[in-house]
């Protein structure tokens, strides 16, 4: 079964996974333009990553654009991150894919990841070794900010994964 973890962020990503591998099979960056969201682009690279194959569930990292202390976001960007979130949501509601949204805390803690977005690309490095090189940043390829957006959208498929193989063997709270 091929799963989905998605940071909705500017330089996010949806990165498809194997559930019984836990290896990458593909990953969709945000395509943007001048801050804006290219919704049919972005649902037309999902269908193509996926090459006529069928998500079996997609994680949504929950967005709190207002939330913490002395962090806060202007309306324009609350509104494009909220279009974001609301692009990836329907595009899974019309193409079937089932889809729950988790927090930042709950996926994080689960891999021991606090508020420094540079251990989502150590700890993506370190669980999933042969796909590193998808969120390796180089120069004129993938951004460090690229880098850890693809990271975590990794990690939220992976955190997916084995919250989905707790609840199987009964493992979960």
């Amino acid at each position: 079964m091929i799963v989905a973890g998605c940071d909705p962020g500017a330089e996010g990503a949806l990165a498809f996974l194997d559930a019984e591998t836990c290896r990458v099979v593909a990953l969709v960056d945000m395509p943007m333009s001048a801050g804006e969201l290219r919704v049919r682009e972005l649902a037309l690279d999902l269908v193509a990553a996926l090459d006529g194959r069928r998500c079996g569930h997609l994680w949504i990292e929950k967005q709190v654009p207002f939330a913490g202390a002395g962090r806060s976001m202007g309306a324009s960007s609350a509104f494009a991150l909220g279009q974001r979130y609301m692009a990836i949501c329907t595009i899974a509601a019309c193409h079937g894919w089932p889809y729950e949204v988790v927090s930042p805390v709950k996926w994080k803690g689960h891999f021991g990841i606090r508020a420094d977005k540079a251990l989502a690309l150590d700890t993506a490095g370190r669980l999933m070794p042969e796909d590193a090189h998808h969120w390796t940043a180089r120069r004129g390829h993938c951004t460090r900010a690229r880098a850890i957006g693809r990271a975590e959208a990794a990690l939220i498929a992976l955190y997916g994964i084995r919250s989905f193989n707790a609840i199987a063997t009964g493992a979960a709270a």
